[in-house]
């Protein structure tokens, strides 16, 4: 096998998985950031996935989207939809 077909087949399994767990293992992330959002015990609140990306979150009356990330080396971050930005340092990634 050649070098160039090697890394082909790796890209393609990479993708594979990465289609396979996209959108997967969020849930609780999005739970967590309703529950202290909200206010609301974490057991009341129910996630969704939405078509087209992010998270819909329901629980004792209100309603959220939220949208997720996990960057690389990071831990995961969902932020609710219309919510500003978490304040940041301009440059340093934190």
């Amino acid at each position: 096998m050649t070098r160039r077909r090697a890394r082909l087949l790796l890209l393609a399994v990479l993708a594979v998985l990465g289609s396979a767990c996209r959108g997967r293992g969020f849930e609780p992330t999005v739970r967590r950031s309703m529950s202290a959002d909200a206010k609301c015990p974490e057991e009341n609140v129910q996630v969704k996935s939405l078509t087209g990306g992010g998270y819909q979150a329901d629980g004792c009356g209100k309603s959220a989207v939220y949208d997720c990330s996990w960057p690389e080396g990071g831990t995961r971050v969902c932020n609710r939809r219309g919510s500003p930005p978490a304040a940041s340092l301009p440059g340093t990634g934190w």
